[in-house]
């Protein structure tokens, strides 16, 4: 009767090999396109920036980089998107900081914070509240003490959950009635100042066209600190608030991705943003494109996590 001798490999062998594998995988990514999926429509800023770093990046990393645009539910729709998508490093999400920080407190998601992995920040968008220029008042307190003046309500144009935040804030803090009136975009909000149509409204970079032009005029930065393309207007700490809106354009990959390919794709996007090309790409959609490693990146959306639940558990 033949032998049948079967060898017995211990676990920590087989551990030992798939590691190894996954390192020399890690070490020859990419080796395939890589797709960017965008959490808002074509044209914006999002859009905009990432487009802008895709031709660098792709050199960088020798491998061609796609974009593609899935917008909805404040970056929803494409974080949910992502989340699904196989933890290899060949789908990111480049979307706002707000995405994972206040989107899941607000509304229902489909996804969270934990499943994802924050590759670095690209940019900061220079948020702001602004109004049309020949509104008779030129700061926050001015025009609150306008509306009780004039016994009425502040119309604030709102289009997504960080504008909804500030109103919140002020609401709370000065005991003034605030009414969002609901606008497509940013587009929208811009056209509802311009035509009148409202008080104030927020913009996260459009507005320096406007202000340029004469047509608005700014009111205070969402930041808690002061913007880097309008450091003499006044921010949230300013005004006595312990928070600010600064929305952070990230780029994440799902939770589980080998920490040897976000390794790679972030030196890569590091060196793509040393670029001299990319701070005239930031001049031009008025935002502060600067680069935020994985561990600061990460920090950030915790500490935003925890400062919008404060202010969420105070009610309006």
């Amino acid at each position: 009767m033949k032998t049948i001798r079967i060898l017995v490999v211990p676990v920590a062998a087989f551990v030992a090999l798939f590691l190894s594998l996954a390192m020399v995988h890690a070490q020859d990514y990419p080796t395939k396109p890589i797709t960017i999926v965008v959490g808002y429509s074509a044209g914006g800023g999002t859009d905009t920036v990432v487009r802008g770093l895709t031709p660098l990046l792709s050199q960088k990393l020798g491998e061609t980089i796609l974009v593609q645009n899935k917008g909805g539910a404040g970056g929803g729709v494409a974080a949910h998107a992502v989340s699904k998508s196989k933890a290899d490093g060949y789908t990111l999400l480049a979307t706002t900081s707000s995405t994972f920080s206040l989107e899941p407190q607000i509304n229902r998601t489909v996804y969270s914070n934990d499943d994802f992995v924050h590759v670095a920040s690209i940019g900061q968008f220079q948020g702001v509240m602004f109004t049309k220029a020949d509104k008779p008042f030129n700061t926050l307190q001015e025009l609150i003490e306008f509306a009780r003046k004039e016994g009425r309500t502040i119309k604030s144009a709102s289009y997504f959950q960080l504008d909804k935040m500030v109103i919140r804030a002020i609401k709370s803090k000065e005991g003034i009635e605030i009414i969002p009136m609901p606008v497509k975009g940013g587009n929208g909000a811009i056209q509802a100042v311009l035509g009148g149509e409202v008080d104030m409204a927020y913009s996260g970079g459009s507005w320096a066209q406007h202000v340029k032009s004469g047509a608005a005029k700014l009111l205070f930065a969402t930041s808690y600190n002061h913007l880097k393309m309008a450091p003499d207007l006044v921010s949230m700490k300013d005004l006595g608030y312990d928070f600010g809106t600064t929305n952070y354009l990230t780029v994440s990959a799902p939770a589980g991705t080998p920490q040897e390919i976000l390794v790679r794709f972030s030196k890569a996007l590091e060196a793509t943003m040393s670029d001299p090309s990319v701070e005239k790409l930031g001049r031009s959609r008025n935002m502060d494109l600067s680069y935020l490693g994985q561990k600061e990146t990460n920090q950030v959306i915790v500490d935003e996590i925890t400062a919008f639940k404060q202010i969420l558990s105070k009610g309006d």
